[in-house]
This record gives C-alpha cells, structure tokens and sequence, in this order.
C-alpha cells in the first residue's frame, strides 16, 4: 500500500510538471525595415519602405518549466498595412503601398518565469506575404524571426505586460518588377512595440 501511494504522488507531481499552460499576448508597436537596392534603366536606385505601424498576436504553450527557465511552443501572427513605397531617385513620390504578413512558429525560452520581470529570446521560421495595394499583386517569401523582450507580472494572475522586439527576416519581394534582383534572406523587419499577455 506505501509502494502504491508512493507511485501515485508521484505520478501527480509529474502530471504537474508537465501541465502545460499558455498564453496569449497582443502587441502594437513601430516598424522598421531595411532598404532594398535596384537598378532602373541601368540606374542604381534604392527602394525605401516607410515605417508604420504594426499589429501582432503570439499565442504560446509551455512545454517545459524547469522553474529557472521555461520553454514554449509559441505561433507569433504580426501585420502591417499601407507602409509606403519610395525610390531614393524621386524622394517624396510614393510608389506604391505595402501590406505584410508574417506567420512563423517557434520556441520561446524564458528566463526566471515566476519572478516579476522575466526576459525571454525566441527563435522561429515561416511564412511572410507581401502584398502591393494598388498594384494588386502579392508575393510569398520564407521568414526567419528572432528576438526577446520581457515580461511584466501584475497583480492580476492572467495578466500581464510584454516589451518586445522582434526581426522578421525574409528573402526581398520582386513582385517580378525586372529591377529588383536580390536573392536569399536581406529584408530585415523590425518590429518594436509593447501589450498585453493572459495567462491561462
């Protein structure tokens, strides 16, 4: 009988360790992305994406606290709209508008997840869209994102407050345009901002 309610502790305190709990943060900022160079009828010229602001959702799933750090699954959602386009050779004159989307699963690992600020870096790999607003056309492109911020403890068990920044990094969308040439992952996003996040 000890044997048996031995095992049985035992196998609750495991169940609880491996309980996983999520959360689900909602975060608004700035962005900042890199200029992507071309050639236009043999003239070198820049193509500058305005900053704008951006929207995203991170919903996460612990699979692994060891109290010290914790690991999370996490699925980071962010967008931008009508981010302008502009050549260097013709400042001012707005080209076209941008919308992106990025969607890229990944881990987050999180340093002292009980103490009241807790820092965390997060890695992960997808998806990103671009589209042309006038234009009409769209392009997909793999994405790389990393980053960290930290989290905030209040008060209130499910909430909370999160300061992040975080780089979508993507292959350079062409849209076919002839002039824009580049190849492999240069197109840096920055995306700076701060939220919510509800524990549950």
């Amino acid at each position: 009988m000890k044997r048996f309610s031995i095992l049985i502790v035992l196998l609750c305190a495991s169940s609880f360790a491996m309980a996983q709990k999520a959360d689900a943060a909602f975060v608004v900022g700035g962005s900042f992305v890199s200029d992507t160079n071309g050639t236009v009828l043999t003239v070198p010229t820049t193509v500058h994406t305005d900053h704008h602001l951006f929207l995203e959702g991170a919903l996460g799933v612990r699979l692994l606290n060891a109290h010290l750090a914790s690991l999370s699954l996490e699925v980071p959602v962010a967008g931008m709209t009508s981010q302008k386009l502009t050549l260097a050779s013709t400042p001012g004159t707005v080209v076209d508008n941008l919308s992106t989307v990025f969607i890229t699963p990944g881990f987050r690992l999180k340093l002292l997840p009980v103490s009241p600020i807790s820092p965390w870096v997060s890695i992960g790999g997808g998806w990103a869209r671009y589209s042309l607003n006038t234009a009409g056309t769209t392009e997909n492109k793999g994405a790389l994102q990393f980053g960290g911020g930290l989290d905030f403890k209040t008060g209130l068990p499910v909430l909370g407050f999160r300061a992040e920044v975080r780089d979508f990094l993507t292959g350079v969308p062409t849209f076919n345009s002839g002039f824009l040439t580049a190849t492999g992952l240069h197109h840096h996003n920055i995306l700076a901002g701060g939220g919510i996040v509800l524990r549950f």
